[in-house]
């Protein structure tokens, strides 16, 4: 991630979307006026990735909860997206929609391609409902992101814009204490 990326635009592109078993396209800034959470992923029918994508599934109704939609991007076509889930139960439940960024336009923009091996790097960002990202991170392809500590920090990102001046420490949950500058 060369650029600076929090507090910039996420890019709005249409893609192409595998979406409970119809292919679709899908408009990222269709999204704005809610968060969204975007998770890049290597590639279809790997190792890590299944654990992801079906934790993400598994947590799915608690980022609706939280006011968020959720959608998953790889350089994989949405021929292979559909094909993976007819193969495997655990991606055949996935209920957010599967983007398909073959041209790599989207990974490219957010600075998660690997030029050399054409995928997305393990990437994850929260989008505000403006359209402004206010958390992203990236990881080896080889080390898998909690469901669990994403949605911590869509909680913390939600809590920060409804509160008045409000910061979440470190490991923050909801309910908890927020600090204030004095």
């Amino acid at each position: 991630m060369p650029k600076q990326l929090i507090g910039s635009a996420f890019p709005g592109l249409e893609l192409d979307a595998f979406h409970k078993g119809a292919l679709k396209k899908v408009k990222l800034a269709d999204f704005r006026g809610k968060w969204l959470v975007v998770i890049f992923y290597p590639a279809d029918f790997s190792f890590v990735c299944p654990t992801e994508l079906r934790e993400m599934a598994d947590s799915y109704d608690q980022f609706r909860k939280a006011g968020a939609e959720v959608v998953s991007v790889s350089t994989d076509s949405v021929y292979a997206h559909r094909a993976w889930a007819e193969q495997n139960e655990d991606i055949k439940k996935i209920a957010y929609p599967m983007l398909s960024d073959q041209a790599g336009r989207l990974s490219r923009a957010l600075g998660v391609y690997a030029e050399d091996r054409g995928i997305a790097m393990r990437a994850s960002f929260v989008v505000s409902p403006e359209g402004t990202i206010v958390a992203c991170e990236m990881h080896d392809e080889a080390i898998g992101r909690s469901a669990a500590e994403l949605l911590r920090k869509l909680e913390a990102a939600v809590a920060v814009r409804e509160s008045d001046g409000g910061f979440c420490p470190a490991s923050w949950r909801p309910g908890q204490k927020m600090v204030k500058p004095k």
